[in-house]
């Protein structure tokens, strides 16, 4: 029989990004650690001020969506930079351009593994979402 160590489950609420993605009607957890791994939900453009959503062209939804992934693993103990693989879901393949050079900008130091797909429009005015895996510090 085969033990499994440092795999228990922790659900984080994260603040701001918690309750803004119940607001969301999403049956899902914004921060979920098993072991030394951080699994973020597809994040979409939160505002972490107020908790609404991001709106604006491809660029700015972007940069909300990293800016609140950035601080939700920063609250479980990790950052951007220890992401090793993220999805992006985008509404149209189009926008990809924009989403690369804020993603550029973000990931200077080494891309984490990543795959992107466009998937049909959610019935909530934005248009990507990001979600990823990451190691703690």
């Amino acid at each position: 029989m085969k033990v499994r160590v440092g795999m228990q489950r922790q659900v984080f609420e994260v603040p701001v990004v918690s309750e803004a993605i119940r607001r969301l009607g999403a049956p899902t957890s914004a921060l979920v650690r098993a072991g030394d791994l951080l699994f973020t939900c597809g994040m979409p453009p939160i505002d972490l001020r107020t908790g609404d959503i991001v709106s604006g062209d491809i660029t700015v939804q972007t940069r909300a969506v990293l800016d609140a992934l950035d601080a939700t693993l920063t609250f479980g103990g990790s950052s951007l930079a220890d992401v090793v693989k993220a999805t992006v879901f985008v509404t149209d393949p189009v926008l990809m351009a924009g989403v690369n050079a804020v993603y550029r900008e973000r990931f200077p130091n080494g891309f984490p593994a990543r795959t992107s797909a466009a998937i049909k429009p959610w019935p909530l005015a934005f248009d990507i979402e990001i979600e990823c895996v990451a190691t703690l510090r």
